[in-house]
C-alpha cells in the first residue's frame, strides 16, 4: 500500500509540475466537472450507507484536524512533512463493500465507475491483479489537486479525499522519500 501511495504522490506531484510548467491547467469547467463528480460519488455512496456488508467510514474536517495534531505531536521532521497535507483536507471517506454480496459489489462497482467516468483519471496502476484508479482535479494552474477518489473495484474499496492537496506539499514529500 505505501507503495500505491507513493506513485499516486509521485504522479499527482508530475500532473501538478506539468499543469505549472505552460500546459494549460483544466479550467473553471473541469473544476466544476470536478466538484459534480464529488457530489455524485457522496450521493451514491450515502445510498449505500445501509446496505449489508458495505463499511463506510466518514472523517470530517474536525476528526482530520484532531487527528493531525495527535499524530503531531509525536512525529519527526520527515512524519510532520507527510502530516501537513491533512491541513487542507476537509473530508475523507473510506468505502469497504467486501462483505456485500456479489450482486451488490458488481451493482455498487458499476454505478461508481459509471460515476467517475467522466471524472479526470490522474492515475491508474495494475498490481497483482487489482487495478487502482485514482482521480482528481488538477485547480490554481496546477498548485493543488481537488478531491482525490481512489477506487479500487477488485478489493470492493473506494477512498474519497476531499479538499485540496497542495502540489508544494506533494512535492515536499516526494523530495524526503527519495532521500
Amino acid at each position: 500500500m505505501k507503495r500505491i501511495i507513493f506513485v499516486m504522490l509521485m504522479m499527482a506531484g508530475v500532473v501538478c509540475g506539468v499543469s505549472a510548467s505552460g500546459t494549460p491547467a483544466p479550467g473553471a469547467e473541469a473544476a466544476d466537472r470536478g466538484k459534480a463528480n464529488t457530489r455524485d460519488v457522496i450521493g451514491l455512496v450515502r445510498n449505500y450507507n445501509h446496505h449489508e456488508g458495505f463499511e463506510i467510514v466518514s472523517v470530517g474536517k474536525l476528526g482530520i484536524s484532531l487527528a493531525h495534531m495527535i499524530a503531531n505531536a509525536n512525529a519527526d521532521e520527515d512524519e510532520k512533512a507527510a502530516l501537513g497535507i491533512l491541513r487542507d483536507l476537509n473530508k475523507i471517506v473510506v468505502v469497504n463493500y467486501e462483505e456485500a454480496d456479489e450482486a451488490k459489489q458488481q451493482a455498487f462497482n458499476a454505478r461508481i465507475g459509471k460515476v467517475l467516468d467522466g471524472a479526470e483519471k490522474i492515475l491508474e496502476v495494475k498490481d497483482e491483479g487489482e487495478t487502482v484508479n485514482i482521480y482528481g482535479t488538477s485547480v490554481n494552474g496546477g498548485e493543488s489537486i481537488d478531491d482525490l477518489m481512489i477506487f479500487i473495484p477488485e478489493d470492493c474499496t473506494l477512498v474519497c479525499i476531499l479538499g485540496s492537496i497542495s502540489a508544494e506539499r506533494i512535492a515536499d514529500l516526494i523530495e524526503k522519500a527519495n532521500e
